[in-house]
């Protein structure tokens, strides 16, 4: 026998990368414009008449007129059964009395639609409704429950400004495209037909929001290419009505985006600096890679099997509030709870100089679920009892991450930090470090890109790294004196 071949495998579990599968980079929620408009409105609900009067009609429109005489004799009628009828048929305006005979009128004609031999009855109501419709699209919106956070998110901008001054005529002709809609809200009687007649009148009313989550998908093949996908929004079929709410969410997009920054090379060093051992691999002549780090996550996603313990240092792609990552710090967060008795009495996360970062509700949920794995703390005073997280924030913060974290402190001075960093930390127990930047690309959109790890030296080196940072930060919103502030964050540290 001939000697077998030898052949080449992959590692067992890997497989093969799809460069165009898309991950999520980042997730938003943004505010909507939308308004409520009163529309005065006629419409149209089948109805009957009884069914003596439907064969009258059905009747008068098989024969060329019909003698009165004829027709009490054919249903077998009385005199005064003969007139309850007659009544009812005139009184609607569908039969008319002529030289002793009956005639069907214009309108008992017009009942009678194409291919249809029963008549089909309409009665005119005039109704009143208060109809709520985006500045962008004009599709229909519903008022919604706002948090104190919710109403600090960014506003998208109305790109035509000429339709929302003509509110009126757009809503009209809307309020018709949509009455489907409307119309299935306000029915008492599902079983009744009801159609639109007319739009007599619409007057604007007060202004409100809606949320927009978008999630920012990009690709291995081109990073910096993103797509905002509205799939936890809207379904599809709803998203085609609003093309215009799409192009100002991708507009928003597009306003985030930067150029490389000096600081983006000093980020990457800081992941070595930190994680010497794991970030080894991630290394091409001498600099980090951010690809490779970006190829690990996609590739432990596709892989079919799963860890036998968990991964005390693993790679990240992509913001802490995607739905992959959220559960990665969450689980990374209970693994190192339950091996670890003391507990943290605060978590400390700063802020990278990104344009809208943390603005989605996956914040205050995130460090409502961090808060839950903190310790009592005994040592604090009642001034400071309820600071369980603190932002370190550049330049003048925004007001939703005054409402998000316990305290904000601010740095107007913190050229030396790397404007990408971040850094998110629950001392003892978790640490996560990312720099967002463009990958591949001059200018992009900052796709961040790091570690998160509960290995305690990593932790340590971080933990190092983020105190050092802190010097820069020396503003504290609560009002409270550097000394008072500096003393807070040692103690956050231990």
């Amino acid at each position: 026998m001939s000697p077998s071949k030898p052949r080449l495998s992959l590692p067992r579990g890997a497989r093969t990368l799809d460069y165009d599968e898309a991950f999520d980079v980042a997730v938003f929620d943004i505010l909507l414009p939308c308004r409520n408009f009163v529309v005065k409105h006629k419409v149209t609900e089948s109805g009957r008449v009884s069914m003596t009067a439907e064969f009258l009609l059905r009747l008068l429109r098989a024969s060329d007129g019909f003698d009165e005489t004829d027709f009490e004799k054919f249903f077998g009628f009385n005199a005064d059964e003969r007139s309850f009828v007659l009544k009812e048929a005139e009184e609607s305006g569908y039969v008319e009395r002529r030289n002793g005979r009956l005639w069907l009128t214009a309108t008992g004609r017009g009942l009678f639609k194409d291919g249809e031999e029963e008549p089909v009855i309409y009665e005119v109501e005039q109704r009143t409704v208060r109809a709520g419709f985006d500045l962008l699209s004009f599709a229909p919106s519903v008022v919604e429950s706002f948090s104190k956070f919710d109403q600090w998110l960014p506003e998208l901008k109305v790109i035509e400004t000429a339709r929302v001054a003509a509110a009126r005529d757009t809503v009209r002709d809307k309020f018709r495209r949509f009455y489907g809609e409307f119309s299935a809200k306000m029915r008492s009687d599902p079983q009744k037909r009801r159609f639109l007649y007319s739009v007599d009148h619409v007057e604007p009313g007060n202004r409100f929001s809606n949320v927009v989550r978008i999630v920012v998908k990009s690709t291995l093949r081109q990073p910096g290419a993103i797509e905002p996908d509205l799939s936890d929004w809207k379904v599809g079929y709803e998203i085609e009505d609003r093309g215009e709410v799409v192009e100002s969410c991708a507009s928003f997009l597009a306003g985030l985006s930067r150029d490389r920054h000096p600081g983006d090379a000093i980020g990457l060093n800081l992941l070595s600096e930190v994680a010497p051992e794991f970030m080894a691999s991630f290394a091409r002549a001498g600099e980090i890679s951010p690809s490779l780090l970006v190829r690990r996550v996609l590739g432990s996603k596709t892989s079919t099997e799963m860890p036998s313990a968990p991964a005390f240092t693993d790679a990240i792609a992509g913001s802490l509030f995607t739905n992959a990552n959220f559960r990665k710090v969450m689980d990374t967060l209970r693994n190192a709870a339950d091996l670890r008795k003391a507990r943290p009495n605060s978590c400390v996360w700063l802020v990278p100089q990104i344009s809208a970062w943390g603005a989605t509700r996956a914040l205050p949920i995130m460090l409502d679920q961090i808060a839950d794995r903190l310790g009592a703390d005994d040592q604090q005073g009642p001034d400071d009892e309820r600071l369980r997280s603190i932002a370190l924030v550049a330049g003048r913060p925004l007001n939703h991450l005054r409402e998000a974290f316990d305290l904000v402190v601010s740095g107007h001075d913190v050229a030396g930090i790397p404007p990408g960093l971040e850094i998110l930390l629950v001392p003892g127990l978790l640490a996560a470090i990312s720099i967002h930047l463009p990958v591949e690309a001059a200018r992009a959109f900052p796709v961040p890109v790091g570690i998160l790890t509960f290995d305690d030296q990593v932790i340590e080196r971080i933990q190092s790294v983020l105190q050092e940072c802190s010097r820069y930060y020396t503003v504290a919103d609560n009002g409270m004196n550097l000394i008072e502030l500096r003393t807070l964050l040692d103690r956050s540290f231990d």
